[in-house]
């Protein structure tokens, strides 16, 4: 059943997806960015017994074939075939140690149905709403789990002030005030406002500083040195690593 990419001990993955099958899973290792396991589920509820893996963060994706096509996406099927069937895609990351747990269970925020699934991920940033996670009784993952949340509620609160922003532009328009909309517009253009990120950033912070003992934390923290530009802003976090982490961390990089 399985097609292994690296493989050695054994710990479990179980869920229920209202998917019709098959349903494809790749599980990619955030570190390295190496795929490490790929499979195809073949039923609605599923229960995998996987090879051990080294103890980090990973991504999950999962993936089935789309028979809608959006009209802008026709055209670059037509000249690249090779790219295959679209699909629907859903992600999330988690903190994997088979030795601080071997059951993991792929849990939702809601019974969504493959209907409800399929339109929300055709909406722009309709996926965003989606909330699937990877859960154990290891406490390093509940605590990775614990900063998705609080990254999920930035994004949110994102999302929200950008809608704001959508609607001020649009009665500036509406009053022929093209300079003001060009401003907002600009604002809008980044992925986040300056002002959410900056919230962000300082609760990051704090979030480590506050773990910073728990073995997760130097993942977390290399995941977001690596890619945003305030490495600088994260230094105090750094320097109340001991000596023998700030070593990996250089290894990492």
């Amino acid at each position: 059943m399985f097609t292994r990419c690296e493989t050695s001990g054994p710990w479990n993955l179980s869920g229920e997806f209202n998917v019709s099958p098959p349903i494809y899973m790749d599980l990619f290792q955030v570190k390295t960015g190496r795929k490490v396991l790929c499979d195809t589920i073949k039923s609605l509820n599923f229960a995998l017994r996987v090879e051990n893996l080294e103890k980090g963060i990973y991504q999950i994706i999962l993936s089935w074939d789309r028979d809608i096509v959006r009209p802008q996406e026709k055209e670059r099927f037509a000249r690249q075939p090779e790219l295959g069937t679209p699909k629907y895609y859903m992600s999330t990351t988690f903190w994997l140690d088979s030795k601080e747990s071997n059951n993991y269970k792929l849990l939702f925020d809601s019974v969504y149905h493959q209907e409800q699934l399929q339109e929300l991920l055709l909406a722009k940033n309709g996926g965003e709403s989606i909330k699937m996670a990877v859960v154990s009784d290891g406490e390093n993952n509940k605590l990775y789990n614990e900063y998705l949340t609080l990254l999920d509620y930035y994004k949110a609160k994102n999302r929200q002030q950008k809608d704001s922003l959508r609607q001020v532009a649009t009665h500036f328009n509406d009053l022929k005030l093209f300079k003001d909309s060009a401003r907002i517009n600009a604002f809008l253009a980044k992925d986040w406002l300056v002002n959410v990120k900056a919230a962000l950033l300082q609760e990051e912070i704090i979030f480590m500083k506050n773990n910073i003992n728990r073995e997760v934390i130097p993942h977390i923290y290399h995941i977001l040195v690596n890619t945003k530009d305030e490495f600088e802003q994260y230094r105090d976090v750094y320097n109340l690593f001991p000596i023998s982490v700030k070593r990996d961390l250089a290894v990492w990089n």
